[in-house]
């Protein structure tokens, strides 16, 4: 038997093609009785609408991009999980929210931002941790594709972030006010460019952190400062490997970079015999799952993930239904989780 279209199921109703469309996506100005029977028919022969024709006839499509540095990193899924929970919470983008992972490489960014824009291929583009061009954002506001970032604010784009400032603040000054003076700092990429590129995030954490310094009395020192480009175990480990081989002796790091970074940190040091927290603490940033089961557990900040997420989605749905006037930014707050690594 051939697939049914929504003129058969129309003819087998006795209604019109718009009747049987409006049933479908569950319209309120039909008649209950008409409604029933249109879904008994399409119950009886399986009909499945045509996502392809529902796009061409409205312009939009039932897809959410999701853009990452990398897919399978810890921070990356613990985010699409969070939206992944809105989306059953909500009933909407189910199963519509599609990945790309740019391997942190902006012409790959660039081109995927190319392709869905002149493909239509979404109704709106989340980016996490991305930064393109200015004149990007300025072709999807014309084209009406809104973009979100999350961890970056940028013209023409909305955004939800942690008040990254202020959890930079707050690792820095408990460590100090812990009696730690020697704080080494390892962060995401601070300039446009440079071997671990431009984090927005990280850049302000670090400002966080500074402050904290400046407030009491430390003058910050550029060799207690490490970059992670990709945010690994591997990276924790090589930085601080790095920081013991160059004969620096660190009582403290703050890993801004993350939870997962800060693993690295704990295994390098516990090679080098140094005992955590009585000669290092050490302080991550996120509140991974991991966090809480590492030996000794991780003293971390911790980004609200289930509102991060949540705010994502609906910000998303919302632009993508005209109810903005402008670009909307969500600004979070971090909470401090002590445990025992600090």
């Amino acid at each position: 038997m051939k697939k049914l279209v929504i003129r058969d199921i129309a003819k087998l109703a006795g209604v019109s093609n718009s009747t049987v469309s409006k049933a479908i996506n569950n319209y309120t100005d039909i008649p209950e009785e008409t409604r029933k029977k249109i879904q008994k028919i399409i119950a009886k022969y399986n009909y499945c609408p045509s996502k392809s024709a529902q796009t061409l006839r409205s312009g939009k499509n039932n897809n959410i991009a999701f853009m990452s540095g990398r897919i399978a990193s810890h921070f990356t899924v613990d985010i699409l999980s969070a939206i992944e929970k809105r989306t059953f919470a909500t009933g909407k983008y189910v199963h519509g929210i599609i990945p790309y992972s740019t391997n942190y490489n902006d012409a790959i960014m660039n081109g995927i931002f190319d392709r869905i824009l002149y493909g239509r291929e979404v109704s709106a583009i989340v980016a996490l941790a991305m930064n393109p061009d200015p004149g990007i954002l300025l072709k999807y506001k014309k084209a009406g594709i809104p973009v979100i970032l999350i961890e970056n604010y940028m013209n023409n784009a909305h955004s939800v972030n942690v008040d990254n400032r202020k959890g930079g603040f707050m690792a820095a000054e408990y460590l100090i006010k812990s009696g730690r003076k020697k704080i080494g700092l390892i962060s995401g990429g601070l300039k446009v460019g440079s071997k671990c590129g431009f984090s927005y995030a990280a850049v302000e954490r670090k400002a966080g952190f500074d402050e904290a310094l400046d407030k009491y009395g430390i003058e910050p020192d550029e060799k207690y400062v490490g970059l992670s480009g990709e945010y690994t175990v591997k990276e924790g480990v090589e930085l601080f490997d790095g920081f013991v081989k160059k004969g620096i002796k660190l009582d403290a790091v703050f890993c801004a970079s993350g939870d997962i970074t800060a693993v690295g940190v704990m295994e390098s040091a516990k090679k080098h015999g140094i005992n955590i927290p009585g000669d290092l603490a050490v302080v991550g940033f996120d509140d991974s799952e991991v966090s809480a089961f590492l030996n000794p557990p991780l003293t971390t900040v911790r980004q609200p993930m289930d509102k991060l997420g949540a705010a994502v989605l609906d910000m998303a749905i919302d632009a993508v239904e005209g109810k903005f006037k402008s670009f909307k930014h969500v600004l979070l707050a971090p909470e401090l989780i002590q445990r025992k690594s600090a």
